[in-house]
């Protein structure tokens, strides 16, 4: 069987140059605002979104700044191969919340073990291709998933979690990110071993593993280990949150017209906000959905699931709120272009403008995520939020001949 999972020398920030690592590491790079990068970037001329992202597409420039940064040792090689405990604390509902998991090394070519669940885009993927050849490196990790819960790893974060950290930083969110240097080869072997028997999901970053991936392909004889990817490995546990991503697009027609073609084929409730929330947590039938639409929340329940079958073929796909949305409600209201996204419906109130509706999702059940990506069903774009996001400039892996 091959060996999925292994540990490498990262590079990452020296600890003798930067007391506050909040200053210095950021979110993903497809998740990061405008407003948020310049506020980043005030942080720190060291923030490490100088590099994530290139202005005004200059690749050379994240590149060269990434090398000068070796070269002051602003950032550093570890010395010993190692896989790093990630811990994140948060609250949702006002409830406190962890999940822990693993940075490492995953294999790419692994015949049949490593499953996508989205389809991806052009552009993303050009952005992140460029990124990858100019500083030959995988700047962040991509999020996976083992889909059961494993006790070597809820072990090891038992014997780790009291000891002294490598790094602990406050995200954008206010979540506590702590880390942990395990560089002992028998816990390594351990946690590896035990993660290597099983097939794994990727949950979030699959445009930089397809990049990775062409990348592997072109330069294998280049770099060592060039097929394995930097990785956060996470397993079922009470902190894996899946929110529903809600989508706010731009109505064609007026709030009469709308309701009137919708109550065709589903209940129309008016509700208020915080009751809608608690509708679509509960609501438990086959599709369901919520709106915002001229400053008033409703409630959408299907009537009959066969009024689904015109525009769905495969049954599994009908259970999938985000592929319902797009294959039947947006046709209806004839609902295109562009949409912009948030996970929760008081910020989704916030960016709906004139002229525009927010749609409001149930989150996905990890079940049916798992179901339907080692199947080798793709979910649409934006189908799940993995919350909170695995930040970029924890640890860094380099290529090397």
């Amino acid at each position: 069987m091959a060996q999925i999972v292994k540990p490498f020398k990262a590079t990452r920030y020296n600890k003798r140059l930067f007391k506050n690592f909040s200053s210095v590491v950021c979110p993903p790079y497809d998740v990061i605002s405008k407003k948020q990068l310049a506020n980043l970037r005030k942080k720190s001329l060291y923030n490490f979104s100088n590099i994530l992202i290139a202005d005004n597409g200059n690749y050379e420039r994240s590149a060269k700044r990434f090398n000068d940064w070796l070269k002051k040792d602003v950032f550093i090689d570890d010395g010993d191969d190692s896989i790093y405990l990630y811990e994140q604390k948060f609250k949702v509902e006002g409830k406190n919340v962890v999940r822990y998991g693993i940075l490492s090394l995953m294999r790419m070519d692994g015949k049949n073990r490593i499953s996508p669940h989205e389809y991806t885009l052009t552009a993303p993927k050009k952005d992140r291709r460029r990124i990858i050849e100019k500083v030959r490196a995988n700047l962040s990790p991509i999020f996976v998933i083992a889909p059961k819960h494993l006790n070597i790893l809820a072990k090891t974060y038992k014997k780790y979690k009291n000891k002294k950290v490598l790094i602990r930083f406050n995200d954008l969110d206010g979540n506590v990110n702590s880390v942990w240097k395990i560089d002992d080869p028998a816990d390594i072997n351990k946690v590896c071993k035990e993660i290597n028997r099983h097939n794994l999901v990727i949950a979030d970053g699959h445009h930089r593993f397809e990049v990775s991936y062409g990348y592997y392909q072109r330069n294998k004889s280049r770099f060592k280990d060039l097929n394995y990817i930097l990785t956060y490995i996470t397993d079922v546990q009470k902190g894996l949150l899946i929110l529903p991503t809600h989508r706010i697009a731009r109505l064609k027609m007026g709030k009469k017209s709308t309701l009137d073609k919708l109550k065709k084929y589903f209940h129309i409730k008016k509700l208020k906000e915080t009751t809608l929330d608690k509708k679509l947590k509960n609501d438990k039938g086959i599709f369901s959905f919520g709106m915002y639409l001229d400053n008033d929340f409703y409630f959408f329940k299907l009537k009959k699931e066969a009024f689904l079958n015109t525009f769905i073929d495969n049954p599994a796909y009908k259970k999938l709120d985000s592929y319902v949305l797009h294959q039947f409600v947006f046709p209806l209201l004839k609902v295109k272009g562009d949409f912009s996204y948030t996970y929760t419906i008081r910020e989704a109130k916030k960016m709906t403008k004139k002229g525009q509706c927010a749609f409001f999702l149930r989150g996905l059940p990890l079940k049916t995520l798992f179901d339907m990506s080692h199947k080798g069903w793709r979910l649409p774009q934006k189908s799940t939020y993995f919350y909170p996001k695995v930040y970029s400039g924890i640890v860094i892996r380099r290529f090397v001949s």
